[in-house]
């Protein structure tokens, strides 16, 4: 059964149907390719195919840059080319706030940010193997382990790690005995985190980009477009009060750090807000649920910078902070579903502009900024 790719959607899956017009997902898949599936598999509501043949190729394929991409599971975009990605990931943006917010008029869509995809990458998650003394990404769709030593996405430091090994397995044999293996996969996982002048993969701190870091907490991994991005947020940001929600550990709370501005930092990890005040000592810290603390608040704010996780706000949390009346709200989305969802139900606010960080290009994931003002 031959399937025409009609376009891609979130998760880098080309969207079809087949014959009985059943809608069809193919994992990696270009739109105007023509692909028969090897084997469809019924996930959830949807048809899904993970493995195909390609019968006629889009002209914009390339060979991957990875000689283990489709076995390793650490990348599942690398079908395109850096510049292609971002596009292709604003084209999904747009769509889903067309279908998701019901967006009439679309915001102004800046140029998108890229990068190249060779060593960009200085966070990851090592999973290991203890009885083999492995260590690498686990294989694609699945939980059994594909060692590596060595990954192109990767910083130079990091690699060195997959090809030493000894300091890794030490440090995993040191957490088994703490905290135990994943139970899902039987694996030790270890968080990486490379930055200034050293990598570390244990709970020490260091420096990245200047911020105070941990492997424990999340800073962005792109390390060569993440200024760009603070330069945007910054340039947007507007009055003399802000409000910094899922603060982190201070990564946007510290771009204000010697103005005037009085700044809220609130982030519900006292691990991360540890390391907000080392990053944004002049802020106003407060570790705290967004949701609980947002109630609180009874002074005007003039910014609104969210930074939430995947799955997006907390729906109850939307009207609380449409009621401060901020001139502005700064979005900054790891998900353009939820960010969607999130920005239709922002009442008496309108999506002003919108620009994509390609942060992690030869996977699915996207980064968006949206820009919404106050009607």
């Amino acid at each position: 059964m031959a399937l025409r790719i009609e376009r891609l959607i979130s998760g880098a899956y080309g969207l079809s149907h087949d014959a009985q017009g059943r809608t069809v997902l193919v994992k990696s898949a270009l739109e105007g390719e023509l692909v028969e599936p090897k084997r469809i598999e019924r996930r959830a509501n949807v048809l899904v195919a993970e493995d195909y043949d390609i019968l006629e190729k889009s002209p914009l394929r390339i060979s991957p840059a990875c000689p283990y991409y489709g076995e390793c599971g650490g990348c599942d975009f690398l079908s395109v080319s850096e510049k292609v990605s971002a596009s292709l990931k604003e084209e999904i943006v747009r769509e889903n706030l067309v279908r998701i917010a019901k967006t009439e008029h679309l915001p102004e869509f800046l140029p998108p940010s890229y990068a190249s995809f060779a060593s960009y990458r200085s966070r990851c998650r090592f999973h290991v193997d203890m009885k083999r003394k492995e260590i690498g990404f686990l294989r694609r769709g699945s939980n059994i382990l594909f060692p590596l030593d060595h990954c192109p996405s990767l910083t130079g430091r990091i690699n060195a790690l997959l090809l030493e090994k000894e300091p890794v397995l030490k440090e995993a044999q040191r957490k088994r005995i703490l905290e135990g293996v994943n139970r899902k996969t039987g694996y030790v996982e270890i968080p990486v985190q490379d930055g200034d002048e050293e990598v570390s993969f244990t709970d020490r701190t260091i420096t990245a980009l200047g911020y105070h870091v941990n492997p424990y907490c999340f800073f962005q991994s792109n390390l060569t477009l993440l200024p760009s991005m603070l330069s945007f947020v910054k340039e947007n940001t507007v009055g003399n009060v802000v409000m910094d929600l899922y603060s982190g550990v201070g990564t946007f709370s510290r771009l204000f750090e010697g103005d005037e501005r009085k700044v809220y930092a609130v982030e519900k990890n006292p691990r991360c807000l540890s390391l907000s005040k080392k990053n944004a000592p002049h802020a106003l810290s407060f570790t705290s649920d967004a949701l609980l603390f947002s109630k609180k608040v009874r002074e005007r704010v003039d910014t609104v910078i969210v930074d939430p996780p995947r799955v997006g706000l907390a729906p109850p949390i939307i009207p609380v902070i449409t009621s401060w009346n901020a001139e502005r709200i700064i979005y900054v989305s790891c998900d353009s579903v939820s960010a969607s969802r999130d920005i239709s139900l922002f009442k008496g606010y309108e999506l002003r502009m919108a620009k994509i960080f390609d942060f992690y290009p030869g996977s699915f994931h996207e980064e968006s900024v949206f820009i919404l003002e106050k009607i």
